[in-house]
Order: structure tokens, then C-alpha cells, then sequence
């Protein structure tokens, strides 16, 4: 019998609040979920965000991920995704706000790929400077030259000093090896209001646009893992 791969572990953080790393997991997770893939999203936040979202779900139209609560395992987090990589195809951990967190830590000391999502205000994207350095430090713990990418969330694009952020940061000067996804997900109410139903945008009304924009951004992480798009048999 042939040996199950490892899980890929994908990351997601950030040391400001607001950036949209829940939003980002959940409806990333759900839409491999909808590719066929066996994914696991894990909650590394106290405030559960993630597993309310998950938990919203009708059971009539379950969640297409399974849920762990992994912010109860404190400084074990490594040993225990260890156990669940035999198990899913995909874990997206999704880290609490700040980033001195053991379990932000832990994750990207075994993960395949960092995602930082942000807003596009100079609040927000002065805040990455944090993040940044932790990815870098984890690479060189780890020895693991894992991809990190940014994710512009809530992104307007009819305003013109959030196209220019958004531009620098798909650039990157200080930290060329961290650029921003090509893909970024808009400001669109399809997004907060699937959390209400435990579910992905795919799940909303009028809502296509939200959709493509999550079906591009899979189709980069699915590059990044080296893993096909969707789940073949």
C-alpha cells in the first residue's frame, strides 16, 4: 500500500489585527475544499474567529475543510500538525494577531508557504515590517527557503494611493523574496457575509466576481505547493 504525503502547511499571519487572516484561511481552505482536496483548517486565535466561521455551516451544506482548535495546544503545535499532516491534504493555520505567538512560530518553522494578508492603508502595510523579519528569521532557523507572499485584502481599487501600495508591495524592494500574490480579494460583502453561513463565497449570491478572484488565488498557491489545482484521483 502506497504511503500518504504529508499534508502542505500553509500559514497564514500577521502582527496587526483587521488584515483579514481569518477571511483569507476559511475561504482559501473551502475553495481547495471545493477542488476535492482533504483540507484542515487550524485555529491558532483565542477569539475561535475560524471555528465559529466553520461552525456557522448548516449541516445540510457542511464546510468543505474539517476544523482544529489548535490555539489549545500551546507550545505543541508542531508535534501535533505532525500528526494531522498523515491526514489531509492541506492545513491553513490560521495565527493569531501578533507575531509573537509559539504557535505562529511553530507553524512556520514546518510550513510549505507564509501568507501575510494586509489592508493597503499606511497603518497596515508599516505593520508588515514585523511580519517580514519573522518570516525571514524562521527561514534561516528552519533552513527551509519556504515561498512568502502577501495578500492585499479589502483591496479598492478605484483608490489611487491603494493601487500604489498594492504596487509596491507586489515589488518589494526592501524584501524582494516576499511579494504581493498577483491576485488580491476586493472589497466585496460576499466575503464577511459567508462567514454568517458557514460558508466560502461560492455559496453566495451574485457573488462571481468574489469567486474568480479565490479560483486565481488558488491557482498561485496550487504553483507555489507544486501541487495540481484540483485533486486528482
Amino acid at each position: 500500500m502506497a504511503t500518504k504525503k504529508a499534508a502542505k502547511i500553509v500559514t497564514v499571519f500577521n502582527q496587526k489585527g483587521g488584515a483579514g487572516k481569518t477571511t483569507s484561511t476559511c475561504q482559501i481552505a473551502g475553495t481547495f475544499g471545493h477542488r476535492g482536496y482533504d483540507v484542515l483548517v487550524a485555529d491558532l486565535d483565542k477569539q475561535s474567529s475560524a471555528s465559529k466561521w466553520l461552525s456557522a455551516a448548516d449541516e445540510s451544506a457542511p464546510f468543505p475543510a474539517s476544523l482544529w482548535a489548535g490555539h489549545m495546544y500551546k507550545g505543541n503545535i508542531a508535534t501535533e500538525l505532525g500528526k494531522l499532516s498523515e491526514k489531509y491534504d492541506l492545513i491553513f493555520l490560521d495565527c493569531a494577531p501578533a507575531v509573537d505567538q509559539p504557535g505562529t512560530w511553530a507553524s512556520l518553522l514546518v510550513n510549505d508557504l507564509a501568507i501575510i494578508p494586509t489592508k493597503l492603508g499606511p497603518a497596515d502595510t508599516d505593520a508588515l515590517h514585523d511580519a517580514f523579519e519573522l518570516a525571514k528569521r524562521a527561514r534561516i532557523e528552519s533552513g527551509l527557503n519556504f515561498p512568502v507572499r502577501v495578500l492585499a485584502t479589502a483591496y479598492r481599487k478605484a483608490r489611487a494611493d491603494e493601487r500604489i501600495a498594492l504596487g509596491k508591495l507586489a515589488q518589494n524592494e526592501r524584501y524582494p523574496d516576499f511579494p504581493a500574490f498577483k491576485t488580491s480579494l476586493a472589497d466585496r460583502i460576499a466575503y464577511p457575509r459567508a462567514m454568517l453561513y458557514g460558508a466560502t463565497a461560492h455559496s453566495m449570491p451574485k457573488a462571481g466576481d468574489a469567486v474568480e478572484e479565490l479560483e486565481s488565488l488558488a491557482d498561485e498557491i496550487a504553483a507555489l505547493l507544486a501541487m495540481p489545482k484540483r485533486k486528482t484521483k
